[in-house]
């Protein structure tokens, strides 16, 4: 009875160590081949993706965004309409600029403000009566001034951000309702330098409207961009004619140059609100052409992109695939690359009056 039991109780654990590894066995096998299925799928989206071509790119598996691990954050917030405008930025593990942009909230978009046209922060008394009328003596819409902060190589100091209920010239190309979205490499106060005045686009002081016209010399001119004109307050802006909307195309997305005296002043993003809103994209990229040289050695963005968020209830706009340049020998910077000694940071939000 005792070596009976004894085998009894010698072969149960052998019967319940094979059911277990049997049990293993197919556990393990079923996860390598969901691991495997995992894998093929997204090496079949990024086989896909690699294929893509042309300045639009729809999000997809392998292209989920700037924020797909919530690395944005968020610099600066002001408020727009019901809602609000707000900078944001990643950095990469050197400290330079991974993403820089602006996110403007659902409810700011579907608040924004029309009347009057414009906030009174660009215009000048042209009847000369001692007042001025904010739809027809004044320009730029509604302003917000936001900041980045100082990450490793970035030239762009600070974000004018206009909302332009009208849009404004030339005719048919910006002319509907759309955000102006400006990182400035010029500094704050040189920008509030460039007057306001009779001549121009858009209330531009005739002096400095020619300093603004002033070409950029080669090889810092981006081939094939000129037009459209100067403002105050902002100085001149280049298009690429051969892109839409300048081209005759559908306004949905574009990039401007800035320049002044000579010099590329600023990088632009318009945006056509109504286009925002109807299609609410998913992720809509462009590239950016550049100069073939900079006058500023940084780090500059190879793309532009504009996503719908829908958690966060806003869209994104941003400048992405930073890659450094280094400015050639005997570049000789602008002057005003360094804020003059007086310059003063102004809040969130505000802007200057001339």
């Amino acid at each position: 009875m005792n070596g009976t039991k004894r085998n009894r109780t010698t072969r149960r654990p052998r019967k319940s160590l094979l059911l277990f590894m049997a049990l293993l066995l197919t556990a393990l096998g079923a996860s390598a081949l969901a691991v495997g299925n995992i894998t093929a799928s997204t090496a079949s989206a990024e086989q896909a993706d690699s294929g893509r071509s042309g300045p639009d790119t729809a999000r997809n598996a392998a292209d989920p965004g700037p924020d797909k691990a919530g690395e944005l954050i968020v610099e600066n917030r002001t408020s727009l309409g019901n809602g609000h405008v707000e900078t944001v930025y990643s950095r990469k593990p050197d400290g330079s600029p991974k993403v820089i942009g602006v996110a403007v909230s659902e409810a700011a978009a579907d608040s924004l403000p029309t009347t009057p046209r414009h906030d009174g922060n660009t215009c000048f008394d042209k009847n000369d009566d001692g007042k001025v009328d904010p739809n027809t003596e004044c320009g730029g819409g509604h302003e917000r001034v936001l900041w980045f902060p100082k990450l490793k190589g970035l030239p762009f100091k600070w974000m004018m951000f206009n909302w332009q209920s009208v849009g404004h010239g030339p005719e048919h190309v910006f002319d509907k309702p759309h955000f102006d979205v400006h990182y400035f490499m010029m500094d704050y106060e040189a920008r509030n330098a460039i007057r306001t005045g009779l001549c121009g686009a858009i209330f531009v002081n005739c002096a400095d409207n020619e300093k603004a016209a002033k070409p950029v010399p080669a090889p810092y001119h981006p081939e094939g961009f000129g037009l459209p004109g100067a403002a105050g307050r902002m100085g001149n802006h280049i298009v690429d004619l051969s892109a839409a909307p300048a081209n005759g195309g559908p306004f949905t997305q574009a990039f401007v140059y800035g320049t002044y005296d000579s010099h590329i002043t600023f990088w632009e993003n318009v945006l056509s609100t109504d286009w925002l809103k109807s299609t609410k994209p998913k992720r809509s990229c462009l590239t950016l052409k550049w100069a073939p040289e900079v006058e500023i050695s940084g780090s500059y963005p190879k793309k532009s992109c504009t996503s719908y968020r829908a958690k966060e209830k806003d869209y994104l706009m941003t400048f992405e695939d930073f890659a450094y340049r280094k400015a050639p020998a005997g570049a000789k910077a602008p002057n005003w690359t360094q804020p003059p000694a007086s310059a003063g940071t102004p809040a969130a939000g505000s802007g200057h009056g001339h």
